[in-house]
């Protein structure tokens, strides 16, 4: 299924999933998107940071929240909240849901912006080649 990309409020999508990147330490991250999210679903980034600090969430994984509507699927794309996006955690977290979108119960994913519209022209061509071969419905969300 062909790639979908679109701007506006990742939130306000239809689509079973919403993925976002995050960091491997599971400290709070300051841009709006994130800001919104953790007030929205507390429960869910209370998880995932109990997980990092564990130990058990490693960067290029993934981590999924399947008690919201949409569902949430944290990609971790950054070692810190002050990290940069890793282009090879983006690839890695992405191949992971073109090769195992049936093991998370994947049925259409919405990509919230990865990065900033700096990086965006170089982390496009992964986002694309890492999610062409995937069968389910994806729409991208670019950084405006």
């Amino acid at each position: 299924m062909p790639l979908t990309y679109t701007t506006g409020d990742p939130l306000q999508t239809t689509l079973q999933t919403l993925a976002i990147g995050h960091n491997a330490k599971g400290r709070t991250e300051t841009n709006p998107l994130d800001m919104r999210l953790q007030a929205e679903y507390p429960a869910a980034f209370a998880g995932y940071s109990r997980l990092c600090r564990q130990g058990r969430i490693q960067p290029g994984g993934l981590w999924s929240w399947s008690e919201s509507l949409p569902r949430l699927l944290f990609l971790t794309v950054r070692e810190s909240s002050v990290g940069a996006t890793r282009l090879r955690y983006v690839e890695a977290a992405l191949m992971t849901i073109t090769r195992e979108y049936y093991y998370y119960d994947l049925q259409s994913i919405a990509l919230a912006p990865l990065t900033g519209k700096e990086d965006w022209p170089s982390m496009r061509p992964v986002v694309d080649y890492c999610l062409s071969a995937c069968p389910l419905e994806i729409v991208v969300y670019e950084p405006e």
